[in-house]
């Protein structure tokens, strides 16, 4: 058995590294240098398809060489960025198939952008007034980034009066529920004074704060082999994440004020949207997972339940439980059952006979995945950490206790060898459960607010995070625990799953950038 599957394990990794090492398509190449004339380490080089709008994002090395490869033929749009620094861009780069093009860049020193500024930067350069606490609490930590757009609204205090009144109105449930009526008063003070057009407003730029020196993100030569490739999603949607289908497709939940789910086709950069009846109360989806029948399902905040979507028909389908509550994620397994977790409790759902089925047993749960097997596995969002097995042929429930840690857990994975792996969000921490011995092991992360929300594994088994407040990507060696940091496509990225699909590819949804994508580290 275990050869059986170390077997299986190597296979899925050299195709992995097949499939991005062989060239199927046009290639550009070049150099990139600093105001200096001198190499420039780590800048950005983004290629976009004009017809497909697909993005593919390479960094260049220690002597500012880049190399973007695999670009299928077509017009492209090229530039090369780094915070502070920015390229003159060219536009009408046409690229015949298996053709190498090059083009060198000159960096030039630019005004830096809020949108230059990590989440965990933005926390430290905010004014130290009263209001701080509830900006960082019910902004910054509850949408996980996509607030530096807000700098230049001018908006005035009743302005954000009215705007943090619809935000509870619209979007409640979660961290908001917390928001008291006098967090809300404080909190609009702090937006007007901050974000307004007044005395004490952040200016365009943070460069003008006084003193203000932006904190370094120093990467290793293996972070810079990162690729990117991204797809732009219309704005509005604020997409949770990226769930691949059968087909290859991903499906997207749309968080935001729009009420609907994406299916994005990977391969041209088409998006079709499938929007819920009633745009007129937020739904808040925040997890689309379709069944081996082709059926897709649906879990959003304000549904104590799932829906149900129906490819061919395009129909939505709504079930809810007799009780109240709220969903988080949704899973269904081999046999069609479908899993969502939740609070108060987690929930069962029988398709066939319509049926919901309140998991006491496995209360207040965060996420839901789904091992090799078909199990569902759940984690608490809080309290002991418990962590579930349910047995999907039986229905008898496992559970264990880790060491005790305060705070709140996110995403649960379970690797090929059945190991289980979770993050702990608020600790900056991840652990490993071996579910045949019941033994834990807790591996502390690097960083001054490592903040682990997603996990994901690789084809070598290794362990991905994304550090939301320190706005990176992180691969952990789960024999060393050795952290490998690797930058972002953008700040405020707010990643919140790693799914991978049957190529390998990891893919991920950054709601704070309207954008969705994966990556993979060049060889």
């Amino acid at each position: 058995m275990q050869r059986r599957r170390l077997n299986g394990i190597l296979l899925l990794a050299c195709s992995v590294v097949l499939l991005h090492s062989r060239a199927y398509g046009a290639t550009i190449t070049g150099t990139v240098k600093g105001p200096d004339g001198t190499p420039f380490r780590g800048a950005f080089v983004d290629a976009r398809n004009a017809r497909t709008r697909i993005t593919v994002m390479v960094l260049s090395d220690s002597n500012g060489r880049y190399r973007v490869e695999n670009l299928p033929a077509g017009d492209y749009h090229v530039q090369a960025r780094s915070t502070g620094y920015r390229s003159d861009p060219r536009s009408g780069i046409l690229l015949t198939e298996n053709q190498t093009a090059n083009y060198d860049w000159s960096l030039q020193k630019q005004p830096l952008r809020w949108t230059d500024v990590t989440v965990s930067q933005w926390f430290k350069v905010l004014p130290e007034e009263k209001g701080k606490a509830q900006f960082i609490r019910f902004c910054g930590l509850s949408c996980h980034g996509g607030f530096q757009n807000m700098v230049g609204l001018s908006r005035d205090e009743n302005a954000w009066r009215r705007a943090v009144s619809e935000m509870r109105t619209r979007i409640a449930g979660g961290i908001l529920e917390h928001m008291t009526d006098d967090d809300a008063e404080v909190l609009s003070n702090y937006l007007g004074k901050t974000f307004g057009s007044g005395p004490g407003a952040l200016p365009k730029s943070p460069s003008d704060l006084p003193g203000f020196v932006p904190s370094p993100q120093n990467f290793s030569d293996e972070a810079l082999k990162i690729v990117y490739v991204m797809y732009e999603i219309p704005d509005g949607r604020v997409v949770w994440s990226a769930n691949p289908d059968k087909e290859g497709n991903l499906w997207l939940p749309y968080f935001g004020a729009i009420n609907g789910i994406g299916k994005l086709n990977p391969k041209t950069g088409e998006l079709r949207e499938y929007m819920f009846p009633d745009q007129r109360r937020r739904t808040a989806v925040h997890s689309v997972f379709m069944a081996p029948d082709g059926i897709v399902w649906v879990a959003a905040e304000q549904n104590y339940g799932v829906s149900k979507f129906d490819p061919k028909t395009e129909k939505f389908t709504d079930y809810k439980t007799s009780g109240e509550g709220e969903v988080n994620t949704v899973r269904v397994d081999p046999s069609g059952i479908v899993w969502v977790s939740g609070v108060p409790r987690s929930l069962r759902f029988d398709p066939r006979t319509e049926k919901f089925t309140e998991l006491t047993e496995i209360p207040n749960t965060y996420a839901v995945n789904l091992d090799r097997a078909g199990n569902p596995w759940f984690d608490a969002t809080g309290g002991a950490g418990e962590i579930y097995r349910v047995d999907y042929k039986t229905g008898k429930v496992n559970k264990w206790n880790p060491p005790p840690a305060t705070g709140s857990r996110r995403r649960i994975q379970v690797d090929s060898a059945g190991t289980v792996w979770v993050a702990l969000y608020t600790e900056g921490k991840i652990v490993r459960l071996d579910q045949e011995t019941g033994a834990f092991k807790t591996y502390d992360l690097p960083g001054e607010q490592p903040t682990p929300y997603p996990v994901g594994i690789d084809a070598g088994q290794n362990i991905w995070y994304a550090s939301g407040i320190m706005d990176t990507v992180d691969r952990m060696d789960p024999n060393t625990g050795k952290v490998t940091e690797f930058p972002v496509p953008a700040f405020s990225n707010g990643m919140r799953e790693l799914n991978n699909d049957s190529q390998g590819r990891m893919w991920f949804a950054s709601p704070g950038n309207n954008t969705v994508g994966y990556f993979y580290l060049a060889k």
